[in-house]
C-alpha cells in the first residue's frame, strides 16, 4: 500500500519506507472497508438492495476513496429509482486519483448523453417531496395524485411504492397497499419496511411468527353465563307518603339542574359543534380548491405537452396531408445536389429550423439555406425581368415576389415589384412600395426612379379627382338651370 502522508510504498509492517509513518491503522480501516464491500456485493447479488446500500455506506465510512464501493452503491441507488444519488456517487468516484479505467465514467457519460434523465430526476424529487408534504398535512388524496406521477416517471422508485402503500393503508384499501408493497419487494427483495407493512396487513412474510386471531385471545368462563345483575334494594317498611315527597323533591331538583346545568351545557356544546363543523367545512373547501387548482395546472401542463408532441410529430409525419419536415429536408437536399436552387428554396421554406430535433439536421438546413436562398433569389429575379420585358406582368409579379422572399430586403427586386403592380393597375400597392424604397433603401438611383413614378401617380390621382369634382359641379349647374327654366314656363 501507499503511505497516506508522502505516497511512498509502505512495508508489510505498515511503516513507510520514505517517511517512517505508521500506516497500520489505515491498513486496518481499508481491510474493514473491503469486508463491508464484500458483504454489500453479496447482498446486491441476492437482490437485497437496501441491505447492500447499508453495508456499502459502512464501507465508505472506513475508506471514502473505495472506488468499487462507490460505483456499486451508485448502481444500487439507480436500481432503487434514486438516480440522483447514483449520479453523485459516480461523480465522486470519477474524481478519485486512479490510473485504472473507472466504470463510473461510462455511467456518467450514459446519463449526460440524455438530458431528459436529469429533468425526470428533478421532477420526480419535486413531486415526491410535495407528496410527503401533503401526506404529513393529512391531504392523502392530493398526496396520491403526486405519488402516481412520481411512479409514472420512475417506476422502480422503492420509497415511492412504500409511500403509496402507506397512503392506501390509511385509506383502508388493503388490496392496493399489498400490491404496492409487492411491487417494492419485486425491486428490493428483502426491504424490511415493506415486510413490516405486510405483516401489519396480515400477510405472513418469511420467518414471521404465526398470527393469532383476536377471537382466540378472548377469555371464556361458563360459570358467569347465567348470573344476572343485582337490582336496587327496596325497603318494604318505607311509608308511601315519604316516597311521594321524595319523588317531588327529586323532580324539582332535576328541573332546576336542567335549567342551571344541562341547558347551558347543551347550548355550549351545540356552539362548539357548530364552530368545529364550520372549521372542518372551510378546511374541506380549501383542500378541494387546492386539489382543483392542482388539477387545472396538470391539465395546462398536459395540454402544453400535447402541443409539443404534435409539433414533434409533424416533424416526422407532417400534417394536413403535407410533407413532414424531414421529407421537405430530404427533397431540398436532392434539389440542392442537382443543383436546382429555386426548388430547393421552396422546400426549405416549409421547414422551421427550431422544430428540427437534432443539431445535424439544423446545421444541414442552415448550410443549404445560406447557399440556396441567394441563388434562388437571383434566378427568380432574372426570370421575372425576362417576363417583364415581354409585358407578361402577372407572371413576372410571381417571380419577383418569390425572389424578394428569398432575398434579404433587396430593394432592386422591390422596385420591380412596384413596377409590376403599376403596370397591372394596382396603384395602391405600387405607391406603398415606392414610398418604402424612398424612405428605407438608401440607393439614390432607386430613390430617384421611385420618386418620379410615385409623383406621377400622385399627380394623376389628383387630376382624376379634380376632373371628377369638376364633372359633379357642371352636372349640378345644368340641373339648376333646367329647374329655373321649368319655373319660368
Amino acid at each position: 500500500m501507499k503511505c497516506v502522508r508522502c505516497g511512498h510504498n509502505a512495508g508489510n509492517d505498515g511503516f513507510c519506507t520514505g517517511c517512517g509513518f505508521d500506516n497500520k491503522h489505515i491498513k486496518k480501516a481499508r481491510n474493514t472497508a473491503d469486508y463491508y464491500y464484500n458483504l454489500g456485493l453479496e447482498k446486491a447479488g441476492l437482490r437485497d438492495l437496501s441491505g447492500a446500500a447499508a453495508h456499502l455506506e459502512q464501507a465508505l465510512t472506513y475508506n471514502k476513496e473505495h472506488k468499487d464501493a462507490r460505483n456499486l452503491l451508485g448502481l444500487v441507488y439507480y436500481e432503487m429509482g434514486e438516480a440522483g444519488k447514483a449520479y453523485i456517487q459516480w461523480k465522486i468516484s470519477s474524481r478519485l486519483v486512479n490510473t485504472e479505467q473507472n466504470l463510473a465514467d461510462d455511467y456518467i457519460r450514459q446519463m449526460e448523453e440524455h438530458p431528459a434523465v436529469f429533468e425526470s430526476i428533478n421532477e420526480s424529487a419535486k413531486k415526491f417531496n410535495l407528496a410527503l408534504s401533503y401526506a404529513r398535512q393529512g391531504s392523502d388524496d392530493l398526496a396520491m395524485i403526486q405519488i402516481k406521477k412520481v411512479l409514472t416517471l420512475t417506476p422502480n422508485f422503492v420509497r415511492g411504492h412504500l409511500l403509496f402503500a402507506l397512503l392506501h393503508m390509511r385509506a383502508g384499501d388493503k388490496s392496493a397497499a399489498k400490491k404496492d408493497l409487492f411491487n417494492a419487494l419485486a425491486i428490493d427483495n428483502h426491504n424490511t419496511t415493506a415486510l413490516r407493512y405486510l405483516s401489519e396487513l396480515g400477510e405472513r412474510p418469511k420467518n414471521a411468527p404465526e398470527l393469532i386471531s383476536e377471537e382466540k385471545l378472548k377469555p371464556e368462563n361458563d360459570n358467569l353465563k347465567n348470573v344476572r345483575p343485582v337490582d336496587h334494594y327496596e325497603d318494604p317498611n318505607r311509608e308511601q307518603w315519604k316516597q311521594f315527597v321524595y319523588m317531588l323533591i327529586g323532580l324539582a331538583i332535576g328541573v332546576v339542574a336542567m335549567f342551571v346545568l344541562v341547558i347551558p351545557s347543551v347550548k355550549a356544546g351545540v356552539s362548539v359543534d357548530y364552530n368545529n363543523l364550520k372549521k372542518q367545512y372551510n378546511k374541506t373547501v380549501s383542500e378541494k380548491d387546492s386539489e382543483i387548482s392542482g388539477l387545472q395546472e396538470d391539465k395546462a401542463s398536459l395540454e402544453s405537452e400535447n402541443n409539443d408532441l404534435k409539433t414533434s410529430l409533424s416533424v416526422y409525419e407532417g400534417s394536413n396531408g403535407e410533407d413532414s419536415m424531414y421529407d421537405s429536408l430530404l427533397k431540398a437536399t436532392q434539389q440542392f445536389a442537382i443543383p436546382n436552387y429555386v426548388e430547393c428554396a421552396k422546400y426549405l421554406a416549409k421547414i422551421k429550423k427550431k422544430d428540427l430535433p437534432s443539431s445535424t439536421s439544423q446545421n444541414m438546413y442552415s448550410e443549404m439555406k445560406g447557399t440556396a436562398y441567394p441563388a434562388a433569389a437571383n434566378n427568380l429575379y432574372d426570370s421575372g425581368m425576362e417576363k417583364y420585358n415581354k409585358y407578361q406582368y402577372e407572371e413576372a409579379l410571381k417571380d419577383f415576389k418569390q425572389s424578394y422572399k428569398y432575398s434579404d430586403k433587396n430593394y432592386t427586386t422591390l422596385y420591380q415589384l412596384a413596377m409590376c403592380y403599376k403596370r397591372t393597375g394596382d396603384t395602391d400597392k405600387a405607391q406603398g412600395y415606392f414610398f418604402d424604397i424612398i424612405n428605407n433603401s438608401g440607393d439614390e438611383d432607386l430613390i430617384r426612379k421611385a420618386s418620379n413614378y410615385g409623383l406621377d401617380m400622385t399627380i394623376n390621382e389628383g387630376k382624376q379627382a379634380a376632373a371628377a369634382a369638376a364633372g359633379n359641379t357642371a352636372a349640378s349647374t345644368e340641373a339648376a338651370q333646367e329647374t329655373s327654366e321649368e319655373g319660368g314656363q
